[in-house]
């Protein structure tokens, strides 16, 4: 049987129980009017009874001796076996009556008389035969399958009773005689009822499912070509579309078998370790593990002029891009942030209204990407917002320059502070550092300019220049402090407040001439172990030149350092060609890697080696372009020059570099050179090299 039929009989059974209550209704006033008919008739008794009733007869001085008496003296005369209804004690208004009539010389009230008014007063009690009639609702005994569950004993089962045809007082009585294992059969066989009334009707609604299977309870309607347009059109599908296409190649261009067991193939792992794609001995294997380049939709020909990893999502990578050579129409701007997992296209494509130079993911915000740009200004992205899909920035600085920001080429940032309370700093090449807050780029926070100190001397300071600064680097232990690598080849100890010996600005008791050519990159040491190296940084310079460095303690927080010190470096080493960038590894503390014009990428270990590399590698599209110009892999015009460098922050296991030819190139190094595994052994080593050298240049 269908829903539909079983709904349809479920109505009648329900229309058949109002027609009864209806006819019952009707009797019941029938016999209520017939019954004050027979009292009220033509006859007069109605008013008779009134009348000789002793509450309206005046009597009121009457004795309760003198109506007993009266009582006693007609109740002899009715037979016993005449009032099979009637009760002991009766009203005194209808014992009255009676003598009222017998004094009046009226027929005296006779049995049919009792018979009536006792048919009158017990005519309520008729309202229980309206339960006797069946009727089925399986619906509503299958809506309390909850609570037939419950271990209590239920306390109202009427719907239950009017299918039996059995009053509700006796079965409840009868229940209160039952023990506890028959009221736990009783339930169970209720149960077992309702579950198999569940089964039928999941049964039948399998059935209809099947009788019409091609039925479309929402049948497909064509749009018409303006409907079409505005949903294709509308941000939410727009968005919709974007994200799980990404979703979709994501998955597609993960190389991995769902029915193999990684967990077994680990121990492969090791021995196929001298795989061809690896360069360098085990354990400090260089291996190119994804490449980035730009679609012509995006603009060719631009250089890489910046690279960052998420501090929270360690596969994602920011690039900046300068201006495109081939493709004018396209913006002179591009950020692009690349997915490892997903190698076809960027995660989210950005940009701006000048070349790039700087670009760096807030610490604190993994959501906001910060870049600097030729013009000064400093542009702020948000992931989150809808503007990510046009590219466009959330917040910019302004461009009328003065107090209110920067007017010239910005080539470093940096995010000091703590969670809550941040800051950015930024520097351009006219010697201004500003403090910036995330909330609002219009008025910077704090403004500084840098001038050169006036009794400086050596090669890399010249009184009548100004302070140009290329990059800058701050402690781990010290927001307020920060290097500065100029153009004229200086590295210079600058403060952002005034202090007890020193003003805010560049401090003039120290300076770090080793440089000969400007400074391209400068970098603290991390600092992650046991022992403490935060002092150390690495600087890099058009020299061919890279060199490692000892910050001097409390310069210029007190009077021990002498006027216009020069430090020197602690090592120093030359390479065969300009070196562009320079970073130390976050994990290891002697490691650290560099990019030159050669378009190779190097990376040092000093406890190994303090002059040579212990690991090599060249992108595969420079080794290509190289071979297809018939020119040797270890020169030639076929190499195209690395520019900038990147370690992922969180494991220190992949490293990315990009340069002249804008194609960004991840490559992932060995157990040595990265990981969270750092013996002990090595910062007590590392310490104990730089006391080496310090002892040895001194």
């Amino acid at each position: 049987m269908s829903s539909l039929q079983s709904r349809k009989d479920e109505i009648a059974a329900k229309k058949a129980k109002l027609a009864e209550l209806k006819r019952q209704r009707e009797l019941r006033a029938k016999d209520l009017s017939h019954s004050r008919q027979s009292i009220g008739g033509p006859g007069g008794n109605l008013a008779e009874v009134r009348n000789a009733s002793p509450l309206r007869s005046g009597r009121t001085t009457q004795s309760r001796e003198d109506i007993d008496s009266l009582i006693s003296s007609l109740v002899p005369d009715r037979p016993s076996s005449s009032s099979g209804t009637r009760t002991p004690a009766r009203s005194p208004g209808k014992r009255a009556s009676g003598v009222e009539q017998a004094r009046d010389g009226s027929q005296p009230p006779t049995t049919k008389l009792y018979q009536d008014a006792a048919t009158d007063t017990l005519s309520f009690a008729e309202f229980q035969t309206v339960y006797e009639i069946p009727v089925e609702s399986k619906a509503e005994v299958i809506n309390y399958s909850k609570g037939v569950q419950t271990t209590e004993v239920w306390e109202d089962d009427d719907h239950e009773l009017g299918f039996t045809g059995r009053g509700t007082s006796l079965d409840r009585r009868r229940r209160e005689g039952l023990s506890d294992r028959e009221r736990e059969l009783e339930e169970e066989s209720i149960r077992q009822r309702l579950r198999v009334e569940i089964e039928e009707e999941l049964r039948a609604l399998e059935l209809e499912d099947k009788t019409v299977p091609d039925k479309d309870r929402f049948p497909v309607r064509s749009l018409q070509p303006e409907e079409l347009n505005v949903v294709t059109s509308s941000n939410d599908f727009l968005d919709f579309v974007e994200r799980s296409s990404k979703v979709i190649e994501r998955a597609l261009d993960e190389e991995y078998d769902l029915l193999a067991d990684y967990a077994q193939l680990n121990s492969l792992d090791s021995v196929n370790d001298a795989d061809d794609d690896y360069t360098g001995r085990r354990g400090r294997r260089i291996k190119e593990i994804a490449s980035f380049p730009l679609t012509d939709q995006m603009g060719t020909k631009r250089m890489i002029s910046s690279l960052d990893f998420s501090p929270k999502f360690p596969e994602l990578l920011c690039t900046a891009y300068t201006k495109s050579q081939t493709s004018p129409h396209t913006p002179p701007g591009l950020l692009n942030i690349w997915n490892l997992h997903l190698k076809g296209r960027p995660e989210y494509s950005l940009n701006a209204t000048s070349d790039l130079l700087s670009c760096l993911f807030h610490p604190y915000h993994p959501s906001l990407i910060l870049g600097g740009t030729y013009s000064g200004q400093l542009c702020l992205w948000d992931t989150r917002s809808r503007n990510q899909r046009t590219g466009e920035p959330v917040q910019k600085t302004p461009l009328t320059g003065g107090r209110t920001g920067h007017a010239h080429p910005i080539y470093s940032l940096a995010v000091v502070g703590t969670q809550n309370a941040s800051s950015v700093v930024s520097v351009s090449t006219d010697g201004v550092v500003c403090a910036w807050s995330t909330d609002m780029l219009t008025q910077p926070q704090e403004y500084l300019e840098l001038h050169a100190p006036a009794n400086s001397s050596g090669p890399g300071a010249f009184k009548t220049d100004d302070v140009a600064p290329t990059s800058i680097s701050f402690p781990a232990s010290d927001p307020t402090y920060f290097l500065a690598g100029t153009e004229q080849g200086a590295i210079l100890p600058v403060h952002r407040y005034d202090r007890a010996a020193a003003k805010a600005g560049v401090d003039a008791r120290v300076s770090y001439l080793g440089h000969m050519a400007p400074v391209t990159a400068l970098d603290f040491h991390p600092s992650r172990g046991k022992v403490d190296l935060g002092d150390l940084f690495v600087s890099a310079g058009m020299d061919w030149s890279v060199k490692v460095w000892r910050a001097k303690a409390g310069a210029g927080a007190g009077g021990s350092q002498l006027q216009g010190e020069a430090v020197k470096p602690l090592l120093e080493i030359q390479r065969e060609d300009t070196v562009y960038d320079v970073r130390w590894s976050p994990t290891k503390p002697a490691v650290f890697g560099l990019v030159d014009g050669g378009g190779l990428l190097d990376i040092y270990d000093l406890l190994v080696s303090t002059e040579v590399p212990v690991a090599s590698a060249t992108p595969s599209q420079h080794q290509n372009s190289a071979d297809t110009l018939g020119f040797a892999s270890s020169g030639g015009s076929g190499m195209k020059s690395l520019a900038r460098l990147a370690w992922e922050k969180s494991q220190g296991k992949v490293v990315a570099v990009g340069g002249l030819d804008g194609v960004s190139t991840v490559f992932e190094v060995g157990e040595e050179l990265g990981g969270l595994e750092t013996k002990a052994e090595s910062w007590v080593g590392m310490r104990k090299l730089v006391g080496r050298l310090g002892r040895a240049g001194g």
